[in-house]
């Protein structure tokens, strides 16, 4: 029997050797390597320095494409319930009224989450669970969060620096419109057909002018501030790609 202990356990003898560092380690350090067994301290180094898979989009690629869609889904639905369920203090908390927002800056972002009626959220819910799922799938999930929860932001400073004081404006439709702006400028750069893309922009921003109580404002913040990010995340791609091949 070996005198051997292992050097992160003096009390236990070791069985093996790391193949990395070569020091004495006990059957609760050994992790199960390509060759052999190393110790936690190096099997954690080397699994750090494996490359990452990116997404298309330069993001990082992970198991589930649409956590983060289904995470923004659920928290839309959960504010609606809220909404419908609890005290009329529920809406006027979260809605965006810009005469407000100096004092309540959160306004700016919980207002696109909260919706009243039915076929708002219902409309926008739709719009996003047939944008999100592609966009994450193509951005990874921490840029597309960045963008739709930038987007959602857009929309809100739009409404607070061009629409009436004391409007009160609410829904996802400007994070939703920025889906759409990212989804633009990112299938240009790719020369796929943005036909329906156009055809979805122009209804919408006509829909907006000719149907009473639509924020245009919202709208046009978020398509923007949305088309604006995807252009930066794909200047981003071009960078790490042409890094890459020096």
């Amino acid at each position: 029997m070996t005198d051997t202990v292992c050097y992160r356990h003096p009390d236990r003898p070791a069985g093996v050797r790391c193949q990395r560092c070569d020091r004495p380690i006990c059957p609760a350090c050994m992790n199960s390597a390509s060759v052999g067994f190393q110790c936690p301290s190096c099997f954690t180094e080397g699994v750090r320095s494996v490359p990452r898979t990116r997404t298309s989009l330069g993001g990082i690629q992970r198991g589930n494409p649409q956590i983060v869609t289904i995470s923004m889904l659920a928290l839309n639905v959960l504010v609606f319930i809220a909404v419908r369920t609890g005290s009329p203090r529920v809406v006027s908390d979260l809605v965006l009224v810009p005469v407000l927002v100096d004092s309540e800056p959160w306004r700016l972002l919980t207002s696109a989450f909260t919706h009243v009626q039915i076929f708002h959220i219902f409309s926008n819910l739709f719009m996003l669970w047939q944008l999100g799922p592609p966009l994450e799938q193509m951005l990874g999930r921490l840029r597309f969060a960045v963008l739709y929860l930038l987007s959602a932001l857009g929309g809100g400073v739009a409404v607070w620096i061009l629409g009436a004081p004391g409007s009160a404006t609410l829904g996802a439709s400007g994070a939703v419109l920025g889906l759409v702006g990212a989804l633009l400028v990112i299938s240009k750069a790719r020369g796929l057909d943005i036909t329906w893309i156009l055809m979805y922009v122009a209804v919408t921003a006509v829909l907006s002018f000719a149907i009473p109580n639509v924020s245009w404002e919202g709208h046009l913040g978020g398509f923007v501030v949305g088309a604006a990010v995807a252009w930066l995340f794909l200047q981003d791609t071009k960078r790490r790609q042409n890094k890459a091949r020096v």
